[in-house]
């Protein structure tokens, strides 16, 4: 296992999942990050995908196949939406393909 997958795997179990999630909304920039702090349900969804992110690792789930896949996820489908709909049901696709895993 490689350093980013030990890390990574250290990080989802040692830390609180919610704080993975976390997002200091005094520093938000992005359209992203501004939706994600002034909405309250996409901030529930962001905590219910560190929890399964974190679930995932747990179950078993390679750690650095699902940093590489939540990344990818960011930039091609997070990042993408400029409303909350929209991002509500990126998190909603993710979060289902999380606990498949």
């Amino acid at each position: 296992m490689n350093r980013l997958a030990i890390l990574a795997l250290a990080v989802a179990l040692a830390v609180p999942a919610p704080l993975l999630a976390a997002l200091d909304c005094s520093r938000a920039k992005t359209n992203t990050e501004k939706l994600l702090c002034s909405n309250p349900r996409l901030a529930r969804a962001d905590d219910r995908l560190a929890l399964a992110f974190r679930a995932a690792i747990r179950r078993g789930a390679d750690p650095k196949i699902l940093m590489e896949d939540q990344r990818t996820w960011i930039r091609d489908a997070r990042d993408v939406c400029n409303e909350v709909e929209c991002m509500l049901k990126a998190y909603e696709e993710r979060i289902s393909d999380l606990d498949s895993r």
